[in-house]
């Protein structure tokens, strides 16, 4: 077992790469830079030291340095002349190297060795920050403007901090899929993983997804919009680089299975539309609850099993008719008490109720997570004469 050294000799720590493959070209595209002890042939992992609180942050710091510089000087000297290297790096350090000697030592290292900055991916990890978030943006921001790119490491460990990442604006997002599965919210991650996956989307960042350790987390990946992916599906950290395309029979096959899967799931749920609409063509009259709800029980027995909960709403938002709700034991059940509830405060209700009745004709929408079941569900929603709407809930 190797013994505890408070600081490493510099002989014996060495990076190593995990590779990071883009979903978009099927090839490995960047690695991840590993701290390793090499000792008497074995190899340790560095996790232990850096997570040694009896250890001073300086040494910390000091290996960390000498790892980074190693990691740069490797990739830099390396045949692969197109591979991003990942470096993570702790805002505190950044934070306080920078206000202490306006030195940002990975620039110096990128620039001794001749590494084209824009091939350096700088992630700030996750960790308690107790500076000014202004400074700290504005330092990270010095990386950016040399040519480097910036992510934000392991969003949903326990540290994320929607102003951290609003403020950093990083270009690309990194989950760790091992994190949210070991959360006290393992049973919903996939919903966290969707909002995150909304979140990379209205920042203009892209989506890493690490600890993909299966097929199915790879699906998860896919499904969430992920543009790159990591983990031991493909690869450990290994001490060399690897060919571009190591993994692009993997990824293509998973790919094929993954579309013709989701093409026809769709395709069902279309032709649950299109039935639909030759059901209510000739039902659109609707002037009281009695009538939204007599419409609704007689669509119950031909709609497609998927269908879990049917509803009608008036295009201000209120609901009209009772929820009907299939109990896959006792069947259809009728619940009166949701009769005017208002939906106007789902910030999509507005915006899909006109184009529904511009376009009139029905819409699906997105995979959600279903409040009241915690299933992944979509809604099929379609126009009922001029005013009202009927709303199909599918499980996914």
């Amino acid at each position: 077992m190797l013994q505890r050294n408070p600081i490493p000799l510099e002989k014996e720590l060495k990076p190593f790469f995990q590779p990071i493959l883009s979903l978009q070209n099927q090839k490995i595209i960047g690695y991840e830079a590993l701290g390793r002890i090499v000792k008497e042939g074995r190899v340790h992992s560095l996790g232990p030291f850096f997570h040694d609180s009896t250890i001073s942050d300086e040494h910390h710091l000091q290996v960390d340095r000498l790892l980074r510089e190693k990691a740069i000087s490797t990739i830099a000297q390396s045949d692969d002349n197109a591979a991003m290297l990942f470096l993570n790096l702790k805002p505190s350090w950044i934070y306080r190297k920078y206000k202490e000697t306006g030195v940002l030592p990975t620039l110096q290292f990128v620039e001794k060795h001749g590494l084209e900055p824009s091939r350096v991916v700088i992630e700030i990890t996750e960790e308690e920050f107790h500076g000014r978030l202004d400074e700290l943006s504005k330092i990270v921001e010095v990386y950016r403007q040399q040519g480097c790119l910036v992510a934000i490491d392991d969003i949903g460990s326990g540290y994320s901090n929607y102003d951290r990442i609003a403020s950093i604006k990083p270009n690309i997002l990194k989950i760790d899929l091992k994190l949210l599965k070991k959360s006290k919210n393992h049973e919903g991650y996939n919903a966290l993983l969707n909002s995150f996956s909304i979140l990379s989307s209205q920042m203009g960042s892209s989506l890493l997804i690490e600890g993909v350790e299966t097929k199915q987390d790879l699906y998860h990946s896919l499904k969430a919009g992920a543009r790159y992916v990591q983990g031991f599906l493909f690869s450990e950290a290994r001490e060399d680089f690897q060919s571009e395309r190591n993994y692009e029979l993997l990824l293509k096959e998973e790919i094929r299975i993954y579309t013709e899967q989701e093409i026809t799931r769709y395709r069902a749920l279309f032709s649950v539309q299109e039935s639909l609409n030759d059901l209510i063509s000739s039902e659109t009259h609707i002037s009281s609850a009695r009538d939204a709800d007599a419409m609704i029980g007689n669509l119950l027995g031909t709609v497609a099993d998927n269908v879990m909960r049917i509803y009608i709403c008036r295009e201000d938002g209120c609901q009209v008719s009772s929820n009907f709700m299939r109990d896959m034991e006792e069947g259809w059940k009728q619940d009166a008490q949701f009769q005017g509830s208002n939906w106007i405060w789902r910030p999509y209700f507005i915006p899909n109720m006109m184009r529904m009745n511009n376009q009139r004709q029905g819409m699906l929408s997105q995979v959600y997570t279903d409040l009241d079941t915690a299933q992944p569900m979509q809604t099929y929603s379609c126009p009922v004469g001029d005013t009202h709407y009927i709303f199909l809930d599918l499980s996914v």
